[in-house]
């Protein structure tokens, strides 16, 4: 493991700015359940294995260092992450790149806030502009304005949490979770990660369609039932993706053991 070492002591500056940034309540510190997840998979399939560093690694590396005063704290420990990964895909499995180890620790640094600032107001008004489009359905007429609904003269305001930022980051830390612990391949957890971001954003826009009609008064409802809605679309949509990662793995299996049989 001393090469490990070598290459984890070569980004000492990303991990001291990494934890300073999970602390300093700037951002949400969940991504340090994502690491400890990508701990936990490394302990539990790569002991005994010696550490090679691969050539990917080297060249992620070379990068780091000569862009280093170029790029945003936050890219370089992204390129710190990718090169640590590449170097302990290898132990994981028979690949050079394990794409569910690597998108657990991508999903370890502190990227909650800058992603509600680049990209939440963006999917606010797109959830707007289809939840708009799903309510003139019904009867009722609605006009999306930037991230609010008009409605009869009222505003209703698609407000921060209802970008889905965070519904999204932890669907994705369940599907790569899931690709590690089920042992998905790379395409397979692809196709996972595209599913989990599609299922996460349609499970969105199921909220805050079922929100409008709430918060509007078209359907009375309790005040607890606005989280309640947040919290019941998440969980169908957390068993939606278990359940196609879980097939993605029975598929796997049912090839290994007709290959088997002949």
């Amino acid at each position: 493991m001393s090469k490990l070492a070598v290459v984890i002591l070569a980004f000492w500056p990303v991990w001291s700015w990494y934890w300073a940034r999970s602390m300093d309540g700037s951002d949400e510190p969940w991504g340090i359940l994502a690491l400890l997840t990508a701990a936990l998979f490394v302990i539990k399939e790569a002991r005994g294995r010696l550490v090679q560093i691969p050539p990917a690694a080297l060249a992620v590396l070379a990068i780091y260092g000569a862009a280093y005063h170029l790029l945003p704290a936050l890219l370089r420990a992204a390129l710190a992450l990718v090169c640590i990964g590449l170097t302990i895909s290898p132990l994981l499995s028979h690949r050079k790149f394990h794409l569910g180890f690597c998108g657990l620790l991508l999903l370890s640094l502190p990227i909650i806030a800058s992603l509600q600032f680049y990209a939440g107001y963006p999917l606010r008004a797109l959830t707007g502009k289809l939840v708009a489009v799903l309510i003139g359905i019904t009867g009722e007429q609605v006009v999306a304005v930037g991230t609010s609904l008009l409605w009869r003269g009222d505003v209703l305001s698609i407000d921060v949490p209802c970008s889905g930022i965070k519904m999204l980051w932890s669907g994705l830390y369940v599907a790569f979770t899931l690709a590690c612990f089920l042992n998905l391949s790379n395409s397979q957890t692809w196709l996972g990660y595209v599913f989990s971001s599609l299922t996460i954003f349609v499970a969105n826009i199921a909220r805050t369609f079922v929100l409008f009609f709430t918060e509007s008064r078209i359907v009375p409802a309790p005040q607890w039932f606005h989280a309640f809605a947040g919290i019941a679309t998440f969980c169908v949509a957390l068993l939606v993706i278990f359940s196609v990662l879980s097939w993605m793995q029975r598929r796997n299996d049912e090839a290994w053991r007709f290959c088997e049989v002949k």
